[in-house]
């Protein structure tokens, strides 16, 4: 019996081994294939006259993007694009579950590593390891080993991304189109006998001989991911994302609660694998996002914002009754930056109020497509605290160690993430980024004596601190007192800006909690306004001093706090309003108690330990004085001979600077606030860092040269740039002083005329000594524009358009590329991270709109503004970023302002057309102009071939 059941599973095998040799087949390639002027190609419109049904932009505009962490960064490569690199087509014949085609499009092997150039440079990095191709809705299609792909290039059974298709014997071919807004229907183009839609690029391979993946219809491919072989996991590991704040409160909660990210993410239960389990505060799932250039698809990890509210204290929807709708829930970043998008208590108990939507293929984004209920897949997502992405912890910064610029995963450490709340809703854009406050109802500084709703807690208002800074004679430069509230008024005073918020407030952990306050360096020289960093302070409780010098002091980075967990300090644990901790409602195995103990105030001294910042730190509770003892800046003018120089003069003059300017020495010594002692090999010089003053001074955008003249007439010149310093070099000061190494940093002599002062200008390669005159001189600017050489002039007479729109009439203004450029007044010239172009030159958009259209319309509050490019590619810039950020530049991953600009050159070289042109440089890629659109953030709206831009008013 045991015999004959092994010789039946033999026969099985034989069978089955007979089976999938019988469905193994060879993919057969066309050799001599003239691609130019292929009738698959869109571009060459199958072959056929005019532009319709396939050359056109809703078809040649869609993108194949190929991202994720194993490349250096994202890349959106246009089917127009894709179809005009000849180099790396392939034409074969391959099968799937309907049957044996013709196929024509790139080789992926080629792709991935042949194309590494220019703009679209695609650059793999040295751990990726598997691409999964994906479709137009971000669903996995299939997945192949880098090594796959290779081995099936060398084996000549190319994976290709098709872009048309045809009959085996090709007498019948077409470009592949999108399939029609509802089943059965099909778009212009559509070829039955071939059922070409389902386009425009499809992932084309040999599925017998490649890969595991159930993959039996050739499907669409919009999505290239690059992965590497393991993931680091949702979770932080780096211990400053680890210790990063973020607060929840607002008047429904009552009080606040300061969380970090490792508490944060110590809430959410995970499996050995790294998902989340089910039943607590976590939440784990693909979302459907959309910005206003792209939809994708990404799973994330965090926690469940609702059910965290309500762990948190907040009252459930049901028991808000009908405030739940008019309760809302508001979202603010690290710079304070409160978020447009904002949610009530009602929306976010019902998580079916945000879904999954699919783009439909019959969503040209032209505006006139008209959504239905089959594009809503799924609804029931909550809204999340979201704190990673495809298995990788957020960052703050790009670049920052854990970056990963294939999947941009800054912005962090926490973001706020939700499903589509209709179709057209631009949730990706509207994500919340860099998460510090999360405001539940009306917004009070419940962290404050003054803001809380505890009347115990207000009581201590109006404690005093005074602050008294005397001279080194003993004489008072300054005597205040303050209470607890103005002090918290320094951050959160009626007239204190954004800015002065930034500089000045300091929140996070230090010696296991969470304090918040003022910096003393920002209090101490901003506020109070002493006249340096020598010397030193003095803070007493009335019974015990400290004392620290006020360099080592700014350094610790030492402040005073009135808020411990949330909660405004007390004097001690039997004062009243003093709170030992708050009640949580855990849902699962959560803590159910929030320490607070917040003793110590209302006033407390923090002095981080300089070698273990978070972990350690020095604290004096209840601090009633301060008291500084300015000492006299031993490397300064002032006193004996010395004095005599402390007038002397230096001239800061030339075409470089907004206006001719003179400094006495006492002037540059004066700046404490920025001079540095700084050690040049065995020699120590203390001044003004030379490229700040220059800056500070008023220094113009095409400043060149930098010549210092000396009292005896001699020169040295050195460029601009030299001058700044960096991470690698000394920063080079306009010196007043010299010390010794081997002494105090404090102790100095001025620079005497023997010596080469009273200011010399050190480098770490160079002195000058005894500078009087500091000349700055310009470039022309058509350094960088179309006349710079007889290589680009060709494009100067090339068109640009500026059109305005109302309800009953239109306008437009025409300008060449030469009138554009020699608009000196609009010149922009900055850094851009969109694309890693790196500096680009061009004219400020809003300032070309407002000098053209502005003469004649009120532009003021615009219906759009579209920017188009040659081949009627287009986006709205209003519609992508605000008119704030349009006006005044888009805010990038630093909190810099970057304008939109029309630009023309890039790296210093101008635009060219092509990679053809011999004005192109694979340096720099400075292709697809001559003129092009530069927008931070966003790729899809830095529009090339740029030649028109549309604003409407109504």
């Amino acid at each position: 019996m045991k015999k004959r059941k092994l010789l039946v599973l033999a026969i099985f095998a034989v069978i089955g081994l007979f089976v999938l040799t019988a469905c193994a087949y060879d993919a057969t390639l066309f050799d001599g294939v003239d691609f130019a002027s292929s009738p698959f190609k869109h571009i060459t419109n199958g072959g056929k006259d005019g532009e319709d049904p396939y050359n056109i932009s809703a078809i040649t505009g869609a993108t194949l993007t190929i991202e994720g962490p194993g490349m250096k960064s994202s890349v959106p490569l246009s089917t127009k694009e894709l179809e005009n690199q000849n180099d790396g087509l392939v034409r074969g014949v391959y099968k799937d579950k309907t049957g044996k085609h013709a196929f024509e499009g790139m080789d992926v092997y080629y792709l991935l590593n042949k194309m590494s150039e220019g703009d679209s440079g695609i650059v793999l990095t040295d751990t990726a390891y598997k691409v999964v191709f994906k479709n137009a809705n971000r669903e996995t299609v299939a997945e192949l080993t880098l090594k796959d792909i290779e081995k099936a290039h060398k084996d000549k059974q190319p994976v290709i991304i098709a872009y048309g298709m045809g009959s085996e014997d090709c007498k019948t071919v077409a470009p592949f189109v999108f399939s029609g807004a509802n089943p059965g229907e099909h778009t212009m183009g559509f070829v039955e006998v071939l059922n070409n839609e389902d386009g425009c690029l499809k992932l084309v391979y040999n599925t017998t001989k490649y890969g595991k993946n159930n993959y039996k219809t050739f499907s669409n491919c919009a999505y290239l991911y690059i992965e590497e072989e393991s993931t680091p996991g949702f979770k932080h590991t780096d211990e400053e994302l680890l210790n990063y704040v973020i607060s929840v409160g607002g008047k429904t909660l009552g009080y606040e609660l300061d969380f970090t990210v490792e508490q944060l993410e110590a809430l959410v239960s995970t499996d050995k694998d790294g998902n989340v389990k089910e039943g607590g505060l976590g939440y784990q799932d693909f979302y459907s996002l959309a910005n206003n250039t792209y939809w994708y698809v990404n799973e994330y990890q965090g926690l469940d914002l609702y059910k965290f509210l309500l762990y948190a204290g907040v009252p459930s929807a049901a028991d808000l009754g009908d405030k739940a709708a008019k309760t809302d829930v508001t979202f603010s970043a690290s710079d304070g930056y409160t978020s447009a998008e904002k949610f009530n208590m009602a929306q976010l108990s019902d998580y079916n109020n945000f879904g999954y939507y699919k783009k439909n293929s019959a969503d040209f984004d032209d505006g006139t497509y008209k959504p239905t209920n089959a594009d809503l897949i799924k609804t029931g997502y909550p809204v999340m605290l979201a704190y990673g992405v495809n298995e990788y912890p957020y960052t703050i910064k790009n670049g920052g160690e854990g970056y990963v610029s294939g999947i941009s995963n800054n912005g962090g450490p926490m973001r706020v993430i939700f499903g589509k709340t209709e179709y057209g809703h631009a949730n990706g854009s509207n994500q919340i980024q860099y998460l510090s406050n999360i405001v539940v109802g009306a917004n009070f500084l419940l962290q404050t004596h003054t803001g809380t709703r505890e009347e115990a807690l207000r009581e201590y208002a109006d404690n005093e601190m005074s602050v008294l800074v005397k001279n080194v004679d003993g004489s008072e430069l300054a005597n205040a007192t303050y209470t607890v509230k103005q002090f918290e008024d320094v951050l959160y005073g009626e007239d204190t800006t954004s800015n002065q918020l930034k500089a000045g407030k300091i929140k996070g952990l230090f010696g296991g909690d969470i304090y918040e306050g003022v910096k003393l360096e920002y209090f101490l020289s901003d506020v109070i306004g002493i006249p340096g960093t020598n010397g030193t302070v003095v803070f007493s409780d009335g019974k015990k001093d400290i004392e620290v010098e006020l360099t080592d002091l700014f350094e610790q980075g030492g402040f005073v706090a009135f808020a411990k967990n949330g909660t405004p300090l007390v004097p001690s644990k039997d004062s009243e309003g003093y709170i030992a901790s708050r009640d949580l409602k855990p849902v699962s195995n959560e803590p159910a108690k929030y320490k607070v103990e917040n003793f110590g105030g209302p006033l407390m001294l923090v002095l981080p330990d300089k070698e273990n910042g978070a972990k350690k730190a020095e604290f004096l509770e209840n601090i009633k004085s301060i008291v500084v003892n300015v000492e006299p800046d031993q490397y300064a003018h002032l006193e004996g001979d010395a004095a005599a120089l402390a007038e002397n003069t230096i001239l800061f003059t030339g075409e470089g600077v907004n206006a001719d300017k003179t400094y006495t020495v006492a002037d540059l010594e004066g700046m404490q606030k920025v001079a540095k002692t700084i050690d040049f090999g065995k020699e120590r010089f203390r001044g003004i860092p030379i490229y700040d003053l220059l800056v500070s001074t008023g220094i113009r955008y095409n400043a060149n040269e930098v010549i210092f003249t000396t009292d005896d007439g001699k020169t040295e010149t050195f460029k601009l740039g030299d001058l700044r310093g960096g991470e690698d070099k000394v920063t080079p000061l306009l010196a007043f002083g010299k010390g010794d190494v081997a002494k105090a940093v404090k102790e100095g002599t001025p620079l005497m005329e023997k010596d080469g002062g009273p200011l010399m200008l050190v480098t770490s390669d160079k002195q000058v000594k005894s500078v009087t005159k500091i000349e700055i001189t310009t470039i022309e600017m058509n350094s960088w524009d179309h006349t710079a050489s007889d290589l680009y002039t060709g494009f100067l007479e090339s068109p640009f358009t500026v059109v305005v729109k109302t309800s009953s009439s239109e306008k437009a203004y025409e300008f060449t590329l030469k009138d554009l450029e020699g608009m000196t007044d609009l010149v922009e010239r900055t850094d851009y991270s969109v694309l890693d172009l790196g500096t680009c030159e061009g004219i400020n958009l809003w300032g070309l709109l407002e000098a053209t259209a502005g003469k004649d319309f009120d532009i003021s509050n615009p219906v759009s503004v579209v920017g188009y490019a040659t081949d009627n590619y287009s986006k709205d810039f209003l519609a992508i970023f605000s008119l704030e950020q349009l006006q005044k530049g888009i805010v990038d991953a630093n909190g810099q302002r970057k304008p939109i600009i029309v630009c023309y050159a890039i790296q210093g070289y101008p635009l060219v057309d092509t990679t053809d042109d011999e004005g192109y440089s694979g340096l720099v890629a400075n292709a697809d102009g001559p003129i092009r659109f530069i927008t931070e953030t966003n790729q899809g709206a830095s529009i090339k071939h740029a030649n028109k831009v549309v604003i409407t008013i109504g």
